[in-house]
C-alpha cells in the first residue's frame, strides 16, 4: 500500500482546465473517431451487451456508460473496459490517472501521452500521478485486454486481477 498523500490545494483555475482537457478529449478524438468509423454497429453491441448476466463485464461496461449518457465509441471501446476493470471513473482527473497507470503498465501510445501530459497543468495531482504510474508497473499487463474478449467473463475476477 503506497502511504497517504498530502496534496496541494486546488487552483481556482482547476476547474477550466479539467473542462478543457475533456473538450480536447471529446472534440480531438471522440468526434472524429465517431465520424471516421460511425456508430451503427456499436449501437447493436452496446444493445447486446446490455442483455449479457449481471455481474459480467460486458453488462457492468453497458451500464457504465449508460450512467454516464455515453455510447461505445468506434477504436475507443477497450478504453472504457480498462475504465471499469481499473476502477477509474470517468471524470479527467481519473483519466489522467488512468493514463499514468497505463503508461507505467507499459503502453506508450500517442493518445495514452497526450493525455497524461495533459496533466502537467494540475501540479497540486502530480504526486498522484506518480502513484498511479507505480501501480501501473506493478500491475499484470493490461495491454492485450479487449471487450470483445472478455465480454462474458466475470467483472470480479478481471478486477482482482488487475487492480493494485
Amino acid at each position: 500500500m503506497l502511504p497517504l498523500e498530502i496534496q496541494q490545494p486546488k487552483s481556482i483555475l482547476q476547474p477550466f482546465l479539467e473542462n478543457m482537457v475533456e473538450a480536447l478529449k471529446i472534440y480531438g478524438v471522440v468526434k472524429p473517431l465517431q465520424k471516421m468509423y460511425g456508430n451503427q454497429s456499436y449501437t447493436e453491441k452496446l444493445a447486446e451487451m446490455r442483455n449479457l448476466p449481471s455481474g459480467t463485464i460486458g453488462k457492468e461496461v453497458a451500464q457504465m456508460l449508460d450512467d454516464n449518457n455515453l455510447t461505445l465509441i468506434p477504436k475507443f471501446e477497450t478504453h472504457d473496459l480498462k475504465h471499469l476493470v481499473l476502477g477509474y471513473d470517468m471524470t479527467t482527473q481519473d483519466e489522467i490517472k488512468m493514463q499514468a497507470f497505463l503508461f507505467g503498465n507499459g503502453n506508450r501510445s500517442i493518445a495514452c501521452l497526450l493525455f497524461l501530459s495533459s496533466g502537467i497543468l494540475f501540479p497540486s495531482m502530480w504526486n498522484t500521478y506518480r502513484q498511479e504510474y507505480k501501480k501501473g508497473t506493478l500491475a499484470p499487463s493490461i495491454l492485450d485486454l479487449s471487450l470483445d474478449e472478455s465480454m462474458a467473463l466475470s467483472s470480479e475476477q478481471l478486477k482482482s486481477k488487475y487492480q493494485v
